[in-house]
Order: structure tokens, then sequence, then C-alpha cells
């Protein structure tokens, strides 16, 4: 009898941390009130501010929830698109689970913040999002 494929396993806080060190070793890592967070710069376009983002991370093994990232400085305009209530960034739409605990959050999340700011900066310039948007069903 054959080998029975299991689904891909989370990856564990250590994995992450490790990964986010290896592309990213100026982020900082913390983990405060048992919440893993990492805070780093970017800066998206040569000619635009260097960015200050927080990331957290409520890691719970198969069942976390998304990363979160929000601007810490400079600040932004508060009309800024593709945020959600809480001022945290959109940087993808979770239905299409383009985010799962089985990827790593440097070669995603941090990614997907620095275009959501490339995009941003172009948007400060046109008031036009030229990212890209998926369609909406009722308050994200």
């Amino acid at each position: 009898m054959g080998k029975t494929l299991s689904p891909r396993q989370p990856l564990t806080i250590g994995q992450q941390i490790a990964e986010m060190e290896r592309h990213f070793p100026s982020f900082k890592y913390s983990r405060p009130h048992n919440l893993a967070t990492w805070n780093g710069s970017l800066q998206p376009i040569e000619t635009s501010p260097v960015y200050t983002i927080k990331i957290t991370y409520p890691f719970a093994g198969r069942y976390s929830l998304s990363p979160s990232v929000w601007i810490v400085s400079p600040e932004i305009h508060s009309n800024a698109p593709h945020r959600y209530a809480d001022k945290s960034l959109c940087l993808y739409f979770p239905p299409e689970r383009s985010w799962t605990p089985t990827r790593f959050i440097a070669l995603t999340i941090v990614p997907w913040a620095a275009l959501w700011l490339a995009f941003y900066e172009i948007w400060l310039d046109t008031n036009h999002w030229y990212g890209p948007e998926a369609l909406h069903t009722g308050a994200k």
C-alpha cells in the first residue's frame, strides 16, 4: 500500500523567526503579551520615505490567524485605501487563501507590505490605486 500524502504542516514560530532573520535581519522580533511581533523599515521606492512597519502574528500552529501589518511612521494619509477598520493594511483577499500558516511571513507578508507602500506612493500622486483589488461584497 502506498504512502498517503498529508497536507503541509503549519510552520513553527521558530521557522518564521529564522526566515525573517535570514531575509530581513534589521527587523526586530519581540513577543509582548505572547504575540509574535516584528518591527522594521521598508523603502518601497528610492524616492519615497523610509517606512517603519509593525507586523503582529497571533501564532497558534495550524489555527493561527493571519499576520497584521501597520505603518508606524511616517503617518500615512487618513483616507489611504485598502486598510481595515483598525488601520492595518489589506494586503490580500483572505477568501483566496493567499496566506496560510504554511507560508513564510518573510516571503509573503513583508513583500506584500512593500508593494502596498509602493502603490500607496503612487496613490498619493494620482489619487488612483493601481494595485490589485478584489471585489468585496459587504464590509471588510
